[in-house]
């Protein structure tokens, strides 16, 4: 062995020192304990995130001019000229996907007559036992959310205010209190669309579109839902409020009506049920507003329609409470046939002002 090595010599001295001063030795262990302490908060401190406000610089932007709003706008819903602005510039940003229809939340919804009529049916087809049943059925107490965003695609093709987007909105119906059959969601409906929409220079209508629309719940066999249409939308606004009116008129599709064949027409009664149209209104009192919507198919032998009431009030500046209550034919498309009564409680993360 050589006793020159550096590293042996080293070795030596530290077993001397530690035989002949144990208390030193316990002092350097400690001073190496203290020093993995310190170095370990230091990697601790940089994996936290920085503290303090963001640092902002200033960024000139073009917004529409209020002046470019009809008095009616400017003078009754300053919030809606605000939204059209923000939107506007938000819209030429690559990143940016726009609200479209009011996205919600309602974890507590009770509806009042489940069904499970169609999954059964779907059972007695395919196991061709008559008898054939789900063991647990559908729950009351189930949570309904909407999710609707849209992107535009061009502006200023017709006038102004005029642009194109297209749009999608999906609302669930989720059984998520139902532990029996696995929490599924009940129904999803699926509404894409594209839309063409202007300004129109008349006093009595400040919003007018046309749009082509297809809504389908996304099942097969007899469980599938669809139809396509095309909707022209008129709305005014008022003192009090927003009047909005839709007329849709359906794409014809075969008549043909085999439950069990995906080819044929899925729902060729739905315009018994859903109509040609539907009435809403927006009643504005301060930072609350009650929305109505009424929807009939105007058959006085077979009459069928809807009533759908909103009650949104703030909760903080971003999020908004949220009632709903419905009462009707056409709430979802698998039970557009059947009579339902709902209400919800939840909160709106966007509205349409």
């Amino acid at each position: 062995m050589n006793l020159l090595n550096p590293a042996v010599l080293i070795f030596r001295i530290s077993v001397l020192v530690s035989a002949v001063c144990p208390a030193f030795a316990a002092s350097a262990g400690d001073v190496e304990a203290a020093s993995a302490t310190d170095e370990a908060a230091t990697v601790l401190e940089e994996l936290l995130p920085a503290t303090g406000p963001l640092k902002t610089k200033q960024q000139p932007v073009d917004m529409i001019a209020d002046d470019e709003f009809k008095p009616a706008l400017r003078d009754n819903l300053p919030q809606l000229v605000e939204k059209i602005q923000v939107e506007r510039l938000a819209s030429e940003s690559p990143y940016v996907m726009l609200p479209h229809r009011p996205n919600y939340v309602l974890p507590l919804s009770y509806q009042s007559r489940p069904s499970d009529r169609e999954q059964n049916r779907v059972l007695k087809h395919y196991t061709g036992d008559p008898e054939a049943e789900r063991e647990a059925g559908n729950d009351h107490l189930e949570a309904v959310f909407q999710l609707s965003i849209k992107y535009r695609l061009s502006e200023g093709l017709l006038g102004k205010f005029s642009s194109i987007d297209v749009a999608y909105t999906n609302r669930s119906f989720w059984q998520a209190y139902n532990g029996d059959i696995s929490r599924p969601f009940r129904e999803t409906n699926h509404e894409p669309e594209l839309i063409f929409s202007w300004q129109p220079q008349n006093r009595w209508v400040d919003y007018w579109s046309v749009a082509v629309n297809h809504q389908s719940n996304g099942q097969t066999s007899s469980m599938s839902r669809s139809w396509n249409r095309l909707i022209t939308q008129v709305a005014s606004v008022s003192s009090s409020g927003v009047y909005a009116t839709r007329l849709w008129w359906r794409l014809p599709e075969e008549s043909k009506a085999d439950p069990f064949d995906p080819a044929d027409n899925d729902n060729p009664d739905i315009d018994d049920y859903m109509g040609n149209g539907e009435f809403t209104y927006i009643h504005v009192m301060g930072n609350h507003n009650i929305s109505t919507t009424l929807r009939n198919n105007l058959n006085p032998d077979k009459n069928r329609g809807a009533i759908e009431v909103g009650w949104t009030f703030p909760l903080n500046r971003k999020i908004k409470g949220f009632v709903q209550y419905f009462n009707g034919y056409g709430e979802s498309l698998i039970d557009y046939n059947r009579y339902q009564e709902r209400i919800g409680v939840g909160i709106k993360l966007s509205d349409w002002f």
